[in-house]
């Protein structure tokens, strides 16, 4: 029988929801307001899942001047506060935080966050419909912090010319407010929200009213830059028109925005990471990280595999305009390769020699035109996109060819049954010609999918033609005759929240490829993996999985069985080993061989101002046959060094390595250091140096050498 006390408690506690469930009216003010009116304060807990209150005075009060949204967080701290660590923007940072998500669109389902920590570090984001969040997009939020003995302040101010809006006032948003805690590894959410509830994680949140007009800001920056590139290996400084460029932006209303980059360079980009490239079916694949191509929203409506956007090496210009209402969105994307040729000397019959000249990259143009149509359950988009060029060199044969293009319109209807299920289908319509030979394709599939809470189930169908093509993309299909298949997964995540345990998950999945003319079978895969988190930051996984794959008209068995585990709880040394017994086809042997995998990973905060972060991985095949043109035993390495003297002044380090070997190459090395000073707001120098180094018959080779000096100002 429940007592009274209980039944008053659960009374208090609905109406709690309900009060904080109404609308907000932010108040208009050019300085600092606190009343009840504009005041939050009800936190609960989120993670783990048990909605208690927070035991720490957390108050919150907003107003706005109609130019920027101003939250003033004050929050009760104790002895287990963490401060973290300096950072440069949107670097992981081991601190307690306050965040704030803000709604401006509830039909399309994303969010804007932006993070306050106590060493005034910047991290901002754009949480998804799918509720996974882009670190890459940036705005230009600005927050202070101070601490006393048991307290902490932030005042936010947050750019309504950073936003996507439209309509006229009263504006009608929503935000999500979160603080977390670092040594509990606790969340407290207002309203009470968890990624599990879905789109409802949207729906749900704090409405809030800002009935006053949004004033027209500065809506546009010109960052022009000047790079000084020395090759240390030919010991000459380079300097030429294509060491100058310029990045502009300009937001044509509250809702679009129009970017334009004249000859963009990447030199403070860091060296990506090495990885396992060494027995691949397909080519690898690499995260965007170049500034043009990571920001602002995706309106284009594709993923990377249908638009690679890391095959544009060096672009000449790049342009992008973007908009985004409640009821549509639209994007423009242009964009132009830089031509590298290489010439080389060929030794003729009679002695003599001759020069030629290869292509290394062409110079295509790449074009995007997106539009999305929003309805209240239904959106569907449409995205025609294009490579081409009047010359191109083909690469596999290596002659040059005439007139070629690549055109594929991309059509994506997704229609909300339920708040639980979806039906989703995709068409991509391919034409490409060469040289007056034209050939059309088609790549279609339709699916539905299932997400309540714990639960998740996705099942799906696809189709693709003997000539689709997909350029500006990746196809990871060499049959023929392309395949049709269908796919099957489901996950489970549960929150156990016990003395030892905090929460489980499981994942399958299962699919299927086969011939289009003959329907045998190309490819079965499936997948099984389990995990569990302790309440010590300690987790551990199992995985097994199983592939059957047809390569030259045979069928090679391949599976992995591996255990992995996470160790989080010590700031200054954090660890992860993953060991893996594995059968993998290798494809330069046309054999499978069994094998083992080995994973560590090791990373910390040594102080405020160092971090350290390393990785090694070691595959080993101990049975296959000797031979020059397989290594069955290697090594993958990582290094990166951090040291930030504050926020706007650090220094990057970092060491790649791999010993794959192959006919007369044997290590490949490569190191970066990058020094950046923010010198004012937006305003940056770089200082760096790179080099990569390959060890060819037992001598080691450069491959290049070069230090760079970068200065870039935003007006």
């Amino acid at each position: 029988m429940i007592s009274k006390y209980r039944i008053i408690a659960i009374v208090l506690y609905l109406l709690v929801l309900f009060i904080t469930a109404i609308a907000m009216d932010i108040p208009f003010s050019n300085s600092e307001i606190k009343t009840d009116d504009n005041h939050l304060s009800q936190f609960r807990k989120v993670s783990p899942p048990d909605s208690s209150e927070c035991d720490f005075a957390t108050d919150v009060w907003l107003w706005h001047d109609g130019k920027n949204l101003y939250l003033l967080w004050e929050v009760e701290t104790d002895e287990t506060f963490a401060r973290g660590r300096y950072t440069s923007y949107d670097k992981s940072n081991e601190a307690d935080f306050l965040r704030l998500q803000l709604i401006t669109d509830v039909k399309s389902y994303y969010a804007y966050g932006y993070y306050a920590f106590p060493l005034n570090n910047k991290s901002d984001f754009i949480r998804g419909s799918s509720l996974s969040v882009n670190g890459s997009w940036n705005s230009t939020y600005d927050y202070s912090s101070e601490i006393t003995d048991n307290n902490w302040k932030v005042l936010m101010t947050i750019p309504f010319k950073d936003l996507r809006f439209s309509g006229s006032p009263p504006y009608q948003w929503k935000i999500v407010l979160s603080r977390y805690f670092y040594n509990k590894n606790e969340t407290y959410n207002l309203p009470y929200l968890t990624t599990k509830m879905n789109k409802d994680y949207f729906r749900k949140a704090q409405d809030i009213i800002l009935k006053e007009n949004i004033r027209k800001n500065k809506n546009f920056y010109i960052r022009p830059y000047s790079v000084f590139i020395m090759d240390l290996e030919e010991k000459e400084v380079e300097f030429d028109e294509d060491n100058v460029g310029l990045d502009f932006s300009f937001n044509l209303s509250s809702s679009s925005r129009m970017k334009l980059s004249i000859n963009p360079d990447f030199s403070d980009v860091p060296m990506d990471s090495e990885q396992d490239i060494y027995n691949l079916k397909y080519g690898p694949t690499y995260s965007e990280n170049r500034y043009f191509f990571i920001e602002d929203i995706n309106t284009l409506g594709v993923g990377n595999s249908t638009f690679y956007s890391r095959d544009i090496m060096q672009p000449q210009y790049a342009f992008k305009f973007t908009g985004k209402t409640e009821n549509y969105s639209f994007g423009v994307l242009s964009t132009m390769d830089k031509l590298i040729e290489e010439t080389y000397t060929i030794v003729n019959d009679d002695s003599s020699t001759t020069e030629k000249t290869k292509i290394i990259n062409p110079d295509d143009m790449y074009n995007v035109l997106a539009y999305q149509a929003v309805w209240q359950s239904f959106r569907c988009q449409f995205t025609l996109m294009s490579r081409m060029n009047e010359d191109y060199y083909d690469k596999l044969l290596e002659i040059m060819r005439k007139n070629y293009h690549n055109e594929v319109l991309h059509l994506n209807p997704v229609w909300e049954i339920t708040k639980y299920t979806s039906l989703q289908s995709s068409l991509n319509l391919s034409v490409k010609e060469i040289d007056d030979d034209s050939k059309n394709g088609y790549h279609g599939s339709i699916g539905y999918s299932f997400v309540r809470r714990d639960f998740s189930l996705s099942i799906s169908a696809q189709k693709m033609s003997k000539d689709y093509a997909l350029d500006m993309g990746r196809i990871y299909q060499d049959n023929p005759d392309r395949f049709y298949g269908w796919n099957i997964s489901s996950y489970l995540s549960k929150d156990i929240n016990s003395k030892h345990f905090r929460d489980i998950n499981s994942k399958i999945l299962l699919s299927e490829e086969l011939d289009n003319v003959t329907s045998r079978l190309l490819e079965r895969y499936l997948s099984t993996n389990m995990g569990i988190t302790s309440q010590d930051k300690l987790s551990m996984s199992v995985c097994a999985v199983y592939v059957k794959e047809l390569h030259n008209e045979r069928y090679y068995e391949k599976n992995r069985f591996g255990f992995q585990i996470d160790w989080n709880k010590i700031n200054w040394i954090k660890f992860f080993i993953g060991l893996n017994k594995i059968k993998s086809l290798i494809y330069k042997l046309d054999e499978a061989f069994n094998g083992y995998h080995f994973q560590f990973g090791l990373s910390g905060i040594v102080h405020k101002y160092l971090r350290y972060s390393c990785s090694l991985d070691n595959t080993k095949y101990p049975n296959t046959p000797s031979t020059i043109s397989f290594d069955n035993d290697y090594w993958i390495g990582n290094l990166n060094i951090d040291i930030n003297l504050s926020n706007c002044l650090s220094l990057t380090n970092g060491i790649r390595y791999n010993n794959y070997e192959g006919y007369d190459q044997s290590e490949h090395f490569g190191f970066f250091s990058n020094f950046r000073w923010e010198f004012r707001k937006e305003c940056n120098l770089y200082i760096g140096y790179k080099s990569s180094f390959t060890d060819i018959g037992n001598k080691l080779e450069t491959d290049y050498e070069q230090a760079y000096i970068k200065v870039s100002y935003t007006f």
